[in-house]
């Protein structure tokens, strides 16, 4: 049986002893210090994630360019309307350069011209390329966005809710306000919360056991009398108005589906749909919602935040023009994991 080379044995795509050959001759290395498999490891999988990202952020320029394939204006597009990835290559002090005459067919001047154009010391490119007659651009070309239905970021001020700091926020077209926060869902003040659960009112799951911890006796008592009522998958049951030890006088208990059920991308949307015909018709108005489905019920993350927020923005959409535009749906949210997609995601919505 022939043995398995470093690809097959790290499960990563990129060449691990080509970047460790890399590693050893950079001039800050030059035989200086030994380099680590693992850590040749570690920085492939690190360049395989970054480009994974990016091709996904391009890919989705793509679509929005009605093109068939992704080109350099596709890649730069995607990275400048990524706020998270455009600070971490500013950060990098990398400039891209434009999508002129440098993207022909030569990779090798494509990619040494991208090493070369970086700040220098007084804060300007490089004038050459080193080992390589190419000049790099005097001007970085700036991508206009084309007249595309992004939602626009709101020029207000980041909020707080309850205390708890707002770490991103964006208002639709349709005048409803999308923020992002990372907190424990009871300390944030709201007209309702969203309580994922089964086929019944119950607390059994992560969300519904911080509920009734916090909501005490009185919020117990109150959803008794909702115990028998039977929730619909894709559907969503309103309980209140009630005063307990919550910070919202409403619930919705939502039946939301599992990742290996039939459909369960369009059922996830019919349940956040189902939420908020239950937000409209009884007229309230801030709505706290945690990432549905990503627990127990097993979506990924990104799945369930790319649904969840699509299925928001179609909804308020055919929502009738003469009525008030003041929602405020707030992203509660408890792992760094999630805010981050749900950041990410909420950048790159399209209505």
């Amino acid at each position: 049986m022939m043995g398995r080379n470093m690809l097959q044995k790290t499960g990563v795509t990129f060449p691990v002893r080509r970047i460790q050959r890399y590693m050893r001759r950079h001039h800050l290395v030059n035989g200086k210090m030994r380099i680590a498999t693992s850590g040749a490891i570690y920085l492939a999988s690190t360049i395989e994630y970054v480009v994974a990202e990016i091709l996904e952020l391009a890919g989705n320029a793509a679509r929005d360019f009605k093109k068939k394939r992704i080109s350099p204006k596709c890649i730069m597009s995607a990275i400048k309307w990524d706020d998270e990835l455009r600070s971490l290559l500013k950060g990098w002090g990398m400039i891209l350069p434009g999508s002129g005459n440098l993207w022909g067919n030569n990779l090798g001047q494509i990619n040494a011209t991208i090493s070369a154009v970086a700040f220098s010391k007084s804060g300007q490119p490089s004038a050459t390329i080193p080992g390589s007659s190419v000049k790099a651009p005097k001007k970085v070309l700036v991508v206009t966005k084309s007249k595309r239905k992004y939602a626009k970021k709101t020029s207000a001020p980041l909020t707080t809710q309850g205390g708890v700091e707002t770490l991103s926020q964006r208002t639709l077209r349709t005048g409803v306000q999308l923020s992002v926060l990372k907190a424990d869902i009871t300390a944030v003040e709201a007209d309702c919360y969203v309580h994922p659960t089964a086929n019944s009112v119950s607390f059994g799951g992560e969300v519904g056991r911080r509920l009734s911890e916090v909501g005490g006796e009185a919020l117990r008592q109150n959803l008794a009398q909702h115990a028998n009522v039977a929730i619909p998958v894709n559907g969503a049951v309103l309980t209140g108005p009630a005063t307990t030890g919550l910070k919202a006088a409403y619930l919705i208990h939502c039946n939301s589906p599992s990742w290996n059920d039939p459909d369960c991308v369009q059922r996830l949307e019919d349940t956040v749909k189902s939420c908020l015909h239950r937000m409209r018709e009884n007229n309230l108005k801030t709505l706290a919602i945690p990432n549905i489905g990503s627990g127990g019920n097993h979506f990924p993350k990104q799945t369930a935040a790319q649904t969840i927020l699509r299925s928001i923005s179609q909804y308020f959409q055919t929502r009738p023009a003469d009525e008030p535009r003041d929602e405020k749906i707030i992203f509660v949210l408890y792992d760094q994991q999630s805010v981050q997609v749900f950041q990410t995601e909420l950048t790159n919505l399209v209505e």
